[in-house]
C-alpha cells in the first residue's frame, strides 16, 4: 500500500480540484478503513518519536545543568587557587598545598559531574 500521507495528498488534490470546478465551498474527504487505520498508525508513531524526542531533549538538558554547574564551581576553584597563590605568607608550601587541595577537589567535581551526565536526569 503506499504511504498514506501519499495518498491523503492525491485525495486531497482530487477533491480540491473537483471543489474548484463544481464551486462547492466545503468538499468532503471519504477514506476508506485501511487508510484510517494507516493514519492512526502514522500519527502514533509521530507521537511516539516526539515522545522520544522530548525524553532525549530533557536529558540532554539536565547534562547541560550538570556540566554548567561543575564548571562554574571549577572556576570558583581556580579563582580561590589564584588568590591563594597570589597571597605573600611566611609559608609558601602551605599555600601550594592549599592550592593543590583546592585543584583536586575542582578535579574530584568535575569528573563526578562528566561521571553523573551518562545517567538519565533526575
Amino acid at each position: 500500500m503506499p504511504d498514506i500521507l501519499d495518498v491523503l495528498h492525491a485525495r486531497c488534490a482530487e477533491i480540491a480540484g473537483e471543489a474548484i470546478l463544481s464551486g462547492e465551498e466545503h468538499p468532503n474527504l471519504t477514506l476508506t478503513t485501511r487508510e484510517v487505520e494507516d493514519l492512526l498508525d502514522h500519527i502514533e508513531d509521530l507521537h511516539r518519536r516526539y515522545l522520544d524526542l522530548d525524553l532525549a531533549h530533557r536529558e540532554l538538558d539536565h547534562r547541560y545543568t550538570v556540566l554548567r554547574r561543575a564548571t562554574h564551581e571549577a572556576t570558583t576553584s581556580l579563582e580561590r587557587i589564584r588568590a591563594t597563590l597570589e597571597q605573600r605568607t611566611a609559608h609558601p608550601e602551605a599555600d601550594a598545598r592549599q592550592a593543590c587541595t583546592i585543584a583536586d577537589f575542582a578535579a574530584r567535581n568535575l569528573t563526578a559531574a562528566s561521571v553523573n551526565t551518562d545517567g538519565p536526569a533526575s
